[in-house]
């Protein structure tokens, strides 16, 4: 039985591409079917251009990226191939996912000709689910690097201007050095006079009076010694000297040091960008259940969680045990679309919606729903709350525009937690400023 090709996976024919070719080879593809992608195209209109082309049957395109991908996982097809069970193809593709290995594995599921529809079902959609997880973590990991990048340029200034001024420290001492060194044997030279003269004038010591030689030796003597303590301060100058040079090189092999430290810090956190990956998933469970928590608390009805969470009183509804709980009849009956925010709070959204007395409709701001979807929904929406802090720019654009064009209420919250959607609909409730 044969492989499946591109045309008869054509509905998968954009994970296939988007996963098993990298950039370069995408555009290496592109280049071999002649000027239909510009050079200056975008990396996504080649991707574009190569997935449309895969869906056509018998095309050259489509028969050139098929014997690519057959000759690049070759290994991967022969493996696959040797096995017909379903489940342990799945049992392979699981082991060989789990390890970081999909492109290959990938594309021998998608071209096996006894792989059943359930099983590539499940395998596409845990290739989706990565590409999702992998760029929300991607931009976290990011704006952390950039920060990175910043203190690391500004170590790396600070250490430049260290060594600027030790460099104009080393100057200055051996300016000092030289000098010193010179007024040394400009002494020495005085001394080695000195003592010449001195055995000249003990020579003319024997030729002349007592009293002369006494007295020129006095004289002489006083010089001596005091060339003899200048000899021995210009000597004690240039030790101090020597120290402060040790010393200023003992700060420079510390300042490097601190550098390699600073390099391998850098280093450390970079590889623990790919580490944090792993941790995107569970951050974002733990995160459900602890508002999950908040829900429960507010069915139960054993206390109200209003004020303690910081909510306007009366946002529980009748049941709410605060004095000012009462209903809600600036919002009764009426649809206030919610655009962003975290699916995984969606039903405690609507949860929360229904304690003001609204039905409360959401749009993921452009992830997944389209801008389409957008605007029927805009149509039948009395109000309109965006959190500003999780939805994308053109999604909040369109929301503005719309919203200024029907003249319809809007607020833009600024998080996406309960808390801050509380806030926005008690606004929407409360009675307009007479």
């Amino acid at each position: 039985m044969q492989r499946k090709t591109l045309h008869e996976n054509a509905e998968f024919a954009c994970p296939i591409v988007g996963t098993c070719l990298t950039i370069s080879e995408l555009r290496r593809i592109c280049r071999k079917c002649g000027d239909a992608v510009p050079d200056e195209a975008s990396d996504y209109d080649a991707h574009g251009f190569l997935v449309g082309q895969a869906k056509v049957a018998g095309g050259a395109p489509a028969k050139y990226l098929q014997r690519f991908l057959d000759k690049k996982y070759r290994k991967d097809l022969r493996a696959f191939l040797r096995v017909d069970d379903p489940e342990k193809l799945r049992r392979m593709w699981r082991e060989r996912a789990d390890a970081g290995d999909v492109p290959g594995p990938f594309w021998a599921i998608m071209s096996h000709p006894n792989v059943p529809q359930w099983l590539m079902r499940e395998v596409y959609g845990e290739v989706h689910m990565l590409s999702h997880r992998v760029g929300a973590a991607n931009r976290a990991d990011l704006s952390r690097l950039a920060w990175l990048e910043e203190k690391l340029s500004e170590a790396a200034a600070a250490l430049e201007d260290q060594k600027s001024v030790l460099r104009q420290a080393v100057g200055v001492w051996k300016n000092r050095c030289r000098e010193a060194m010179e007024e040394l044997a400009e002494q020495r030279r005085q001394r080695h006079a000195a003592e010449r003269e001195r055995i000249s004038l003990k020579a003319a010591i024997e030729n002349s009076a007592v009293a002369a030689v006494r007295r020129d030796r006095d004289i002489l003597s006083r010089q001596l010694a005091e060339t003899t303590k200048q000899l021995e301060a210009t000597e004690a100058e240039a030790g101090r000297q020597a120290l402060a040079l040790e010393k200023m090189h003992a700060e420079l092999t510390t300042a490097r040091r601190d550098l390699d430290d600073r390099n391998s810090e850098v280093t450390a956190l970079e590889a623990s960008l790919f580490a944090a990956l792993g941790d995107a998933a569970a951050a974002h469970a733990a995160h459900a259940e602890h508002h999950q928590d908040d829900i429960e608390a507010l069915q139960e009805g054993h206390v109200c969680p209003c004020r303690e969470q910081g909510l306007p009183e009366g946002v529980c509804g009748g049941d709410c045990p605060c004095p000012a709980a009462q209903t809600h009849p600036g919002l009764a009956g009426k649809r206030v679309l919610y655009v962003g925010g975290r699916c995984s709070l969606v039903a405690h959204y609507k949860l929360l919606a229904s304690k003001f007395g609204c039905e409360l409709m959401h749009h993921d701001g452009g992830r997944e729903q389209s801008a389409h979807r957008l605007w029927e929904l805009l149509g039948s929406a009395d109000a309109v709350v965006c959190p500003v802090d999780c939805v994308s720019h053109e999604a909040c654009s369109l929301v503005k525009q719309a919203c200024r064009g029907c003249l319809k209420p809007l607020i833009l919250a600024r998080s996406s937690g309960l808390s801050s959607l509380a806030r926005s609909l008690a606004e929407l409730d409360a009675p307009p400023a007479q």
